[in-house]
């Protein structure tokens, strides 16, 4: 008979971050509340101020609180946030098994269909505030390219917000986040006012399709655009280049 290892019990520190995260899911902590200080903390968990140290720390990598210090040092509960999400991504980058083009890929994959669902349940505020964006980022190509462009590629996240989906607004934002802070760092000598004027309106044409209700011409649009991005950019970068992701986005091009 095989020997059995035996059963540990998961650390402490486990079990207080578990009760608080059940607490902060069920509403008895809501987002801005003030979690109990360190010493209730121990004192109603019966364990160190290092257990307790521990919990609240995973819970901070998990986005589900945030930590100040000063006059109104504790831990809060935080909104929701992609920060998670974004942080993950960004370690893909950072390990070598993520580029522009896996990100543009993914991009390809969900923002045209987003496109096609906005362009039918936008309403005309939801055009204006996406027209005021591209407005900001164009006065910005007077003053500094890198706001241009930072402003600019905020508007397809913006454009999933109009969704009203938070998976989809999660993940549009966190790709947004990392995809614009690598390729602006990459190509911040390479893309002069003219090219960055040139995303800018090819931004205005789906939103053009939105505005006017078209879902085809949204779809199409958003779908071209990332193409030309990413065309755009393995001429600039092409150390990024990835035979099989150029294989699938040649593939998507045709369809």
């Amino acid at each position: 008979m095989p020997p059995f290892k035996s059963l540990k019990k998961p650390p402490l520190s486990k079990e207080v971050e578990e009760q608080l995260r059940k607490s902060i899911n069920a509403g008895i902590y809501k987002p801005g509340d003030k979690l109990p200080s360190e010493r209730e903390l121990v004192d109603q968990f019966q364990v160190s101020r290092v257990t307790v140290r521990d919990a609240l720390k995973n819970l901070q990598i998990l986005g589900l609180i945030s930590v100040k210090r000063g006059v109104h040092a504790g831990a809060y509960v935080s909104e929701p946030n992609p920060q998670p999400i974004t942080q993950s991504i960004d370690n893909l980058v950072q390990m070598g098994k993520l580029n522009f083009a896996h990100l543009i890929e993914i991009r390809l994959y969900i923002e045209p269909e987003v496109a096609r669902s906005v362009a039918l349940h936008c309403t005309s505020e939801d055009v204006d505030k996406l027209k005021e964006l591209l407005d900001t980022a164009e006065s910005y190509l007077k003053t500094s390219r890198k706001k241009a462009r930072l402003t600019n590629v905020r508007f397809h996240s913006e454009v999933a917000k109009i969704a009203h989906n938070a998976l989809i607004v999660f993940l549009s934002e966190s790709i947004t986040q990392v995809y614009s802070t690598m390729l602006i760092e990459m190509t911040y000598t390479k893309l002069d006012k003219k090219g960055i004027a040139k995303l800018i309106a090819e931004h205005r044409t789906i939103l053009d399709a939105i505005a006017d209700h078209d879902p085809g011409a949204a779809f199409e649009r958003t779908k071209r655009h990332l193409i030309k991005t990413y065309r755009m950019y393995s001429r600039i970068i092409p150390d990024s280049y990835d035979r099989d992701v150029h294989r699938r986005i040649k593939y998507f091009a045709e369809l």
